[in-house]
């Protein structure tokens, strides 16, 4: 059988670590574009959940599953909400470390492009298909990246899919991995673990090193 007990246990885990580090993202973000707390908590419920709504919609399940994980929900809302509060209560200190903030949130929204590509890939094979290698990458790359990319058309920005050092790569190399280490044989537990780190090691040099891909610079 794919999924055992123990995997399953595995794989709730890597989605609730994803919900918790994607809505604070969502969530920061969402307060640096100045919206009140309604506009906090839906911005940290998109990103957290708009892109396994995309990848259930384009495998046929409609409506999305996640609709009906109200433990998910309810966690999301409540990250974003302390997020708020914290934010709210120590203003004068969350606008003086605008820098620290956004490198924290660079590191927790990599924490979730990882986690999320790599589950993304896990639900398309538990759907049945295990051998089309590019639907395989883009489903891990749209539940990866997806809500963030609702996100940032919400509030205007350019998405960070786009832009961010080496994003999406980051998640294309994490979903290779994934897949890789999986036809190698290697326990599915220990693929996913390495695949995820991989995803954040390549975001963090890329921000360290202030890595992007070419642009065409049009003044």
């Amino acid at each position: 059988m794919y999924m055992h007990t123990d995997f399953d246990n595995i794989i709730f885990i890597v989605d609730m670590a994803g919900i918790v580090a994607f809505s604070i993202s969502g969530a920061m973000i969402a307060i640096k574009e100045r919206t009140d707390l309604f506009g906090v908590i839906l911005l940290g419920l998109i990103t957290a959940m708009g892109g396994g709504v995309m990848r259930d919609t384009l495998l046929g399940l409609v409506p999305s599953p996640n609709f009906f994980n109200y433990p998910n929900i309810i966690v999301s809302v409540v990250t974003s909400l302390l997020v708020f509060i914290l934010a709210y209560r120590q203003r004068d200190y969350y606008l003086s470390h605008t820098r620290e903030i956004e490198n924290m949130n660079n590191i927790v929204d990599s924490l979730g492009l990882g986690l999320f590509s790599i589950y993304g890939v896990n639900m398309t094979m538990a759907a049945g298909y295990r051998t089309n290698l590019f639907l395989l990458v883009f489903m891990g790359v749209m539940t990866g990246a997806g809500g963030g990319l609702i996100r940032d058309v919400i509030v205007k920005r350019i998405p960070m899919i786009f832009s961010k050092h080496i994003y999406a790569i980051a998640s294309i190399l994490g979903c290779l991995t994934y897949i890789f280490l999986l036809r190698s044989q290697v326990e599915n537990g220990v693929a996913m673990s390495l695949s995820i780190i991989c995803v954040v090691f390549i975001r963090m040099v890329a921000t360290i090193k202030e890595l992007d891909l070419p642009k065409v610079d049009i003044g």
